[in-house]
């Protein structure tokens, strides 16, 4: 799961990053857009599903933010297509392009840890 940390504050960055449209959707970069009405609140206590035209082709993936203060965490999951690989740059170009700060990019994966059978 691709992880984004970055500099500014949440609720600036979320701001920034994500724009609601009229019918209540956000829109996230060129294509990108919720699959459902939500708000940049939703991301906070929970995953919003969105659908992006990605590499010729749509992808859905979900995100999730977390405030760390300062700072913010976003968390950002394909849905097991073979393209999802392609989700992270192009994440990543989004938050460049809003003129965010990247301070860590993570691309960790959950594993299941073989004594417990959990995810780590």
């Amino acid at each position: 799961m691709p992880t984004f940390t970055l500099e500014d504050d949440c609720h600036t960055s979320l701001a920034r990053l994500l724009e609601a449209d009229e019918g209540h959707h956000l829109r996230f970069g060129w294509s990108g857009q919720s699959l459902g009405a939500a708000d940049h609140g939703d991301l906070l206590i929970g995953t919003v599903r969105f659908r992006d035209y990605i590499m010729e082709g749509f992808l859905t993936y979900t995100v999730q933010a977390e405030d760390l203060r300062p700072g913010c965490l976003l968390r950002v999951a394909g849905e097991g297509s073979n393209r999802d690989w392609s989700i992270r740059p192009q994440i990543r170009h989004y938050i460049k392009a809003a003129g965010l700060i990247i301070r860590s990019e993570d691309n960790a994966e959950p594993s299941v840890a073989p004594d417990c059978g959990g995810i780590k």
